[in-house]
């Protein structure tokens, strides 16, 4: 079956066909409906890397995450896949699981299969020279939540120093001052950002630093867990904690849970993201709220804008997070 088929099937010209499949407004919606119909009785599969060779688009995206299982991402994702299919774009997902080397691969297969974009979730440690492939052809590209330093490519996140300032802030307004701070690490934009906040919400309240008290760990329950562990186990253990995410703060009301610790009375837990299960009735996290569908579809749609327009400026959209407080913190036990 042929596009001529469906053409004369129809009664129409083949280059109609065609615009219709490729969701092209001088197209009547009804006129679209009705070339779809007549392809799915005649059996038609559009041979999209043919048509890309003449047309210079895929119709094709690329999307790179560094940790899908993160329910952060879930979030992400989904909102940029609804964005993506309303406009006829078809992303095609990659988890990096914090790997260069198949960051790199999946740069290179995007730009061999004429991908027209990539929405890129940094791996740990990536730099402007592990982009220069983007750069030489051209690809399209908006990095999400995470950074890179003077990379001249538009940027969605979240405000993460805001956001780490905004729960270690309401511990200390609850009368802590010896407080710890679990994970993160500082290879990336986020986890840079997320330490300058706790850091700078105890030094505005004249807090000092105690350096035994910062302890990193993996971004999963696990390392929360056994990060928790280190914490307790100090000649001078904390009364409240910081996490860096959710995942995190799971695995630390985990540990605490198991050593018989009251989350919000015998030690304050905080996390950030506000990932659906931090509200569960069993959990009740106290966090700092990320609107993660909003990165999603601000950066779909603003890559949309960039591959429409490869001239703009380089733009960059910086949310703001919410305090979400619930029963860890002790304020509402």
């Amino acid at each position: 079956i042929r596009l001529s088929d469906i053409a004369a099937a129809l009664g129409i010209s083949k280059a109609t066909v065609s615009l219709a499949i490729n969701n092209n407004p001088k197209v009547s919606e009804k006129t679209r409906q009705k070339v779809l119909k007549k392809i799915k009785e005649l059996g038609y599969v559009y041979n999209r890397g043919a048509a890309g060779l003449s047309t210079g688009k895929s119709n094709t995206i690329g999307l790179a995450v560094h940790n899908l299982s993160n329910p952060y991402f879930t979030e992400v994702c989904s909102a940029v896949e609804s964005v993506l299919s309303d406009k006829g774009r078809m992303p095609f997902l990659c988890n990096t699981h914090e790997s260069l080397d198949l960051q790199k691969k999946f740069i290179e297969a995007l730009i061999e299969h004429r991908a027209d974009g990539l929405l890129l979730c940094p791996a740990d440690q990536t730099t402007i020279d592990d982009l220069q492939p983007l750069f030489t052809r051209n690809l399209a590209t908006v990095l999400i939540a995470r950074d890179i330093e003077e990379a001249p490519l538009d940027f969605v996140g979240n405000d993460g120093r805001k956001a780490l300032k905004l729960v270690s802030e309401h511990l200390i307004k609850l009368g802590h001052r010896r407080i710890a701070m679990i994970g993160g690490g500082q290879h990336t934009s986020v986890s840079i950002s997320r330490r300058a906040g706790f850091l700078s919400a105890l030094e505005s309240h004249e807090i000092p630093l105690d350096e035994s008290l910062v302890v990193d760990c993996e971004t999963s329950p696990a390392g929360g867990e056994a990060a928790i562990v280190e914490v307790i186990n100090s000649p001078d253990p904390p009364t409240a904690v910081v996490c860096f995410s959710d995942l995190i703060a799971l695995g630390v009301l985990s540990g605490l849970h198991h050593r018989s610790y009251v989350p919000g009375k015998d030690m304050a837990v905080v996390g950030c993201d506000d990932i659906e299960e931090a509200s569960r009735g069993y959990v009740q996290l106290t966090t700092a709220r990320i609107q993660k569908s909003e990165i999603g579809k601000k950066s779909a749609e603003m890559l949309l804008e960039r591959i429409a327009v490869p001239t703009l400026p380089p733009r960059r959209i910086l949310l703001e997070p919410e305090l979400i407080v619930r029963k860890t913190c002790g304020s509402r036990l």
